[in-house]
């Protein structure tokens, strides 16, 4: 391919080589004498003039070898670029096109320039496709569409089409994506999605039959309870004097277990009852409400040495039942993992997280291992090393409460540090 360039460019200056004498010839009939002196100085300045065409014809030839292989790199890069490109005339005649666009068509190069590019459109999105067209030579700005194309490699291919007009307005530039792999994975996502919509549509029946049984269950253990306690004080009453201390004591646990039993059950209502609850939405003064909450535990346990500092002015909107419910939890466990410290501390306030108001409940108590935390907030679940009475309920009741306000309930911790339990309400 060099020596061709070579060739070319020798016959080219041999041609500009005569087509300059002939000229000189004829100029030089009509020249007047002129002496030996002028003579030798057109003669250097024809020399030095020869001299400067030569160095310009050269750096042209450098301009034109660097312009041929900029030329040639950029066909490269056309032709094998990971888009396909064509160009199109008014009526979709394909004009150009680069081995990307013929290899997505599965065809050759050769035999695609010349052809509609219609043919190659799916049969059911060639309407598409004509508006398509007509709206991009009408708006004379990019215009994009999905398409399906009929090619010789594969049944179908789904693409991303592109296009603009031209300055002349009589063709346009095409960029083509193949987008096959992603509509697979859509369809598939969208199998997916309706599976899991199956799935939670399922799951929701059987949380709502469960909710059912579980409300139904510890109703309807109330009345056997009864019996059972009513029995066991009519034993004492009656037979307590026949009683040594031993059998007493058999009576006086039955009847704790009884008693303890019925927490469990109305725990159990209060937690299948919370989904049940229409949400009534008002302002709520959650200052006040904690003043309650803690004046409660105070009349509840008067000889404990107790803190609270309750911060003034804290209002949310929530539903008030249930917002008192899970301020009862909170400071409940809070009330109750302090026991053991010389003087139980328990604080309430609010804070701010990404701009969203935060309220909290603080405590100084026996705090837990945060690799832990992750069970706080599963019904029936207690963290290890716990040694206070409860259900595992509580918690677990705060968290469908503060969900079904839209919020979320979180905790941090470290053992032996306290606790704060945070939590938003939308």
């Amino acid at each position: 391919m060099e020596n061709d360039r070579d060739q070319d460019r020798s016959a080219e200056a041999a041609q500009l080589r005569r087509l300059a004498e002939e000229r000189l010839r004829d100029h030089a009939t009509e020249l007047p004498p002129r002496t030996d002196a002028e003579t030798q100085r057109l003669v250097h300045e024809l020399e030095v003039h020869q001299i400067e065409l030569e160095m310009q014809n050269a750096e042209l030839r450098q301009a034109r070898d660097e312009v041929e292989k900029t030329l040639g790199e950029y066909s490269d890069l056309y032709d094998f670029a990971p888009t396909g490109y064509m160009t199109l005339d008014r009526d979709g005649t394909i004009r150009t096109a680069n081995l990307t666009a013929a290899s997505l068509l599965g065809i050759e190069r050769a035999r695609l320039i010349g052809r509609s590019f219609g043919l190659f459109v799916a049969v059911e999105d060639r309407h598409t496709y004509t508006a398509f067209l007509d709206k991009v030579f009408a708006n004379k700005v990019k215009e994009s569409c999905d398409l399906a194309l009929l090619t010789g490699v594969n049944p179908r291919v789904f693409v991303l089409i592109e296009a603009a007009a031209a300055v002349s307005g009589e063709e346009c530039r095409v960029a083509i994506v193949d987008i096959t792999t992603r509509r697979q994975l859509e369809k598939e996502l969208e199998i997916l999605h309706s599976e899991l919509a199956t799935r939670a549509a399922e799951l929701e029946a059987a949380n709502i039959e469960l909710e059912a049984f579980n409300y139904s269950a510890s109703h309807d253990l109330r009345g056997p309870l009864a019996v059972i306690v009513g029995y066991c004080d009519v034993v004492a009453d009656s037979y307590g004097n026949h009683l040594d201390e031993k059998g007493r004591g058999f009576i006086r646990q039955i009847q704790e277990g009884a008693m303890s039993m019925n927490r469990l059950i109305d725990t159990l209502l209060n937690f299948s009852c919370v989904k049940r609850i229409d949400l009534c939405q008002e302002l709520v003064d959650l200052s006040k409400m904690a003043e309650d909450v803690a004046r409660g535990l105070q009349i509840a346990e008067p000889e404990r040495r107790a803190t609270f500092r309750i911060a003034a002015g804290i209002e949310a909107n929530g539903d008030a039942t249930l917002l008192r419910v899970v301020l009862d939890n909170l400071f409940g466990n809070a009330w109750k993992y302090s026991r053991k410290r010389e003087e139980t501390v328990i604080a309430f306030g609010g804070t701010e997280v990404a701009g969203k108001p935060v309220y909290f409940v603080r405590d100084n108590g026996q705090g837990f291992d945060m690799a832990h935390a992750g069970k706080l907030f599963i019904p029936f679940q207690r963290l290890p090393g716990s040694a206070f009475e409860g259900h595992g309920i509580g918690l677990a009741t705060v968290d469908r409460i503060v969900r079904r306000h839209g919020g979320r309930v979180w905790a941090e911790s470290n053992p032996d540090e306290g606790a704060t339990f945070y939590f938003t309400l939308e």
